[in-house]
């Protein structure tokens, strides 16, 4: 077999430790941390709105520094999966309460340039786009690994 074709096993070895590279889960927990942190802010502004809004803010900034937490003691897939789905229920929840009007709090409709929120939203799609880098480096990685025969095993759907 030709080098092109068959992976050396010091670029898979390589490429598998993407999820477990310092910077990367330097970046990925410092944001995290950020997104806790700028929803511990925004709580005090949220307990005269609705309640439900109130327990979510609660939520993101508990749940985003703990998932910054385990990323950092723990950086396997799972751990990669928890950050992402934080940052992206964080990112989408700004999305939808500034497209519609939602019960509780009709004051943010339309507010996208709110100075919190936009720091929040630039820092969970860092976060969010490193997850999703993680995952598909894994997955190519997986692909490229001999299975029990010794050969590469093929993309499948």
């Amino acid at each position: 077999m030709s080098a092109a074709i068959t992976p050396s096993a010091t670029s898979v070895r390589h490429a598998s430790r993407l999820s477990a590279d310092p910077a990367v889960r330097a970046v990925a927990v410092s944001g995290l941390i950020v997104v806790g942190i700028i929803h511990a802010l925004e709580i005090q502004g949220q307990l005269s709105g609705a309640a439900w809004l109130t327990a979510g803010f609660v939520l993101l900034a508990v749940s985003a520094p703990l998932a910054g937490i385990w990323l950092l003691i723990r950086p396997a897939m799972p751990s990669w999966a928890f950050g992402g789905l934080v940052c992206l229920s964080a990112a989408l929840g700004y999305i939808i309460t500034r497209s519609i009007p939602v019960p509780g709090d009709q004051g943010d409709f339309g507010n996208w340039l709110e100075p919190l929120g936009v720091a929040a939203l630039i820092t969970e799609w860092i976060v969010v786009s490193l997850v999703g880098l993680t995952l598909a480096s894994e997955r190519r990685v997986a692909r490229q690994l001999p299975d029990r025969n010794g050969t590469p095993e093929e993309a499948g759907c």
